[in-house]
């Protein structure tokens, strides 16, 4: 069986049917993660409308009301005429406040249930990759966790994570926890923009994600989930602590 390519897989995963219909901000949320996730680059037309939303499997208005939203904020432009459509302006994407909002929008106990989620999935597939990932996998695998290193933005560092992880579970070779994998840099990447703004906490995961490459490329299964979890815990308990001061403000 040919395993898709992951740029493939994300384009499937941010644009599969949603599961509860198609309200507006739901859609929105979408449509912006396509954007966070560089699915669609600068200036690049989106699919027509109908189309469009019959991926989404929602109603024309409601796409057009999502997209009325992504005007809103500046990250699509509509031209008219023969040649026109809505385009995309990533320009207009912040992603700290997108970060932002996406914790807002969560409980605390929903932010704990979506940070178990994330750390099993990445658990697992650090396991597999440490079977079974390839040493030129292993070597793109330490780009990643280099530029990770590197970064000054916590934006940049999310960014970096993410592909550090997709190519984990690619490298796992197991497409369904590769979706899986994916769907979880989707819910939980806009976090990391927010959690990573915290150059200690960046650092300290950093390190996590050196000890994860080199337990992944000595085949040290049991080691690759430790350092996987240890990163987990460290970002999940730095997003409560920001949430609860957040409502702590609210409160005032």
């Amino acid at each position: 069986m040919a395993v898709p390519h992951t740029s493939d897989i994300v384009r499937e995963v941010i644009f599969a049917p949603l599961e509860h219909g198609g309200r507006t901000q739901v859609v929105f949320d979408r449509l912006r993660n396509a954007v966070a996730l560089d699915v669609f680059k600068d200036g690049e037309q989106l699919p027509p409308e109908t189309e469009l939303a019959a991926q989404l499997g929602i109603s024309p208005v409601t796409l057009r009301d999502a997209l009325g939203l992504m005007r809103d904020a500046g990250l699509v432009e509509t031209r008219r005429g023969r040649t026109g459509g809505s385009f995309v302006r990533r320009e207009g994407y912040d992603p700290v406040a997108h970060g932002h909002s996406r914790l807002d929008a969560l409980t605390l106990v929903d932010l704990r249930d979506l940070s178990d989620w994330r750390m099993s999935v990445t658990e697992a597939a650090a396991a597999l990759a440490a079977d079974r990932a390839s040493d030129d996998e292993v070597d793109g695998m330490e780009q990643h966790v280099d530029a990770f290193t590197r970064a000054k933005e916590s934006a940049v560092a999310r960014r970096a994570e993410g592909r550090l992880v997709i190519a984990l579970a690619a490298a796992s070779q197991s497409v369904r926890l590769t979706r899986a994998t994916v769907a979880s840099v989707v819910d939980y990447g806009p976090l990391l923009s927010v959690a990573y703004r915290n150059t200690k906490l960046r650092t300290s995961v950093g390190r996590a994600h050196r000890s994860l490459l080199e337990a992944v490329r000595d085949g040290r299964r049991d080691d690759a989930r430790a350092a996987v979890r240890s990163a987990g815990l460290e970002v999940a308990h730095g997003l409560a602590s920001q949430r609860t001061a957040g409502t702590a403000r609210g409160a005032k």
